[in-house]
């Protein structure tokens, strides 16, 4: 299978707080790119719109929107929604110090995978 990903995935390993439907949810952050976020936690539902808030090892504070693209039982990939060019530049110093990933991680097995549309 060819990975079409438009951004390379970095491993990481941060507490995330996530809000959808008004409701206060606790994931961790393990992986992260330019374009979005895997989570281990909750699976939520795909389509769902939520928020993301963390917070990068050097303090940097994100709070993004973020669209479900997929879902497993132990968690789902997130899509950030509009990012704007701040937030765009803070995830890339965070990505650039952080991590000394440079390759592309493996993805999930595509049967796996519960995907919108």
């Amino acid at each position: 299978m060819v990975d079409s990903r438009a951004t390379l995935r970095y491993r990481i390993d941060l507490p995330a707080q996530l809000e959808v439907g008004g409701a206060a949810l606790s994931a961790r952050i393990r992986n992260l790119s330019l374009g979005g976020v895997r989570l281990a936690g909750p699976p939520l539902p795909v389509g769902a719109r939520c928020r993301l808030t963390f917070l990068s090892p050097h303090g940097d504070s994100f709070d993004l929107w973020c669209i479900t693209r997929w879902t497993t039982t132990d968690g789902c990939g997130l899509e950030f929604e509009a990012l704007q060019p701040i937030d765009t530049n803070q995830l890339a110093r965070m990505i650039g110090s952080s991590s000394r990933v440079t390759e592309r991680i493996e993805r999930i097995p595509i049967e796996s995978i519960q995907r919108l549309g």
